[in-house]
């Protein structure tokens, strides 16, 4: 039984070391009329003139900390109102998508749309890990039922003892499973709620757009 966790364990890091490797190998996008603008949102790069420094800058989807320095470098607030906001509509991330994605598809595809390097590569382990479990607990049963149980004199007590633990393998990859997804649908959200945020912050914009009734700053 420990030969065969330890093999699981390997085999799960195997499986989560390909996926990340190559996720563009095992996503699945669906398209869905209507979702165009807010599943392209964050694509691409911006090519920027700064009013005040009159320095070009190219500015696109990265990391918390990266958007942060860039704010902290720059002065946005020297753009109109309706730039800032064109420019938050084009690099702020999709909530509603990733979350759904991330729960019925799983495997990180939301978080992969977020470009969420971290959040994909955890849903990546988790459904993998509990894929694995799933199949291990499955192989068990049809291996006590077929190989132990037509084998002649089979062993009573090793042949429960098989059943239960594959039993047990198989419902809890399951409930792994349901657990993993739950946690995928959070990560996206929480990490879209906060990179929102500083793209927000670093563009001098309110999350109600009440600054737009108000004089444009600079």
């Amino acid at each position: 039984m420990k030969r065969l966790l330890l093999l699981l364990v390997l085999l799960s890091v195997f499986a989560a070391t390909l996926f990340a490797a190559f996720p563009g190998m095992f996503s699945l996008d669906v398209a869905i009329p209507g979702l165009a603008v807010s599943t392209s949102g964050g694509r691409g790069e911006i090519l920027l003139t700064l009013p005040d420094e009159g320095e070009s800058i190219s500015i696109g989807r990265a990391g918390m900390g990266t958007m942060k320095r860039v704010f902290d470098e720059h002065d946005f607030l020297s753009f109109e109102y309706e730039e800032r906001l064109a420019i938050y509509d084009r690099l702020s991330v999709p909530l509603a998508w990733p979350i759904l994605k991330n729960i019925t598809l799983g495997f990180g595809s939301g978080s992969r749309l977020q470009r969420d390097p971290v959040g994909a590569l955890v849903g990546v382990v988790l459904d993998s890990a509990s894929l694995i479990v799933i199949g291990a607990g499955f192989f068990g049963m049809i291996f006590e039922g077929w190989v132990i149980g037509l084998s002649e004199g089979p062993d009573i007590d090793k042949d429960a003892y098989m059943k239960m633990t594959s039993l047990k393998f198989l419902l809890g990859g399951v409930i792994a499973l349901k657990a993993s997804r739950i946690i995928q649908g959070i990560i996206p959200a929480v990490y879209g709620l906060r990179y929102n945020k500083v793209l927000r912050d670093g563009l001098g914009l309110n999350k109600d757009r009440s600054d737009a009734l108000g004089p444009a700053i600079g």
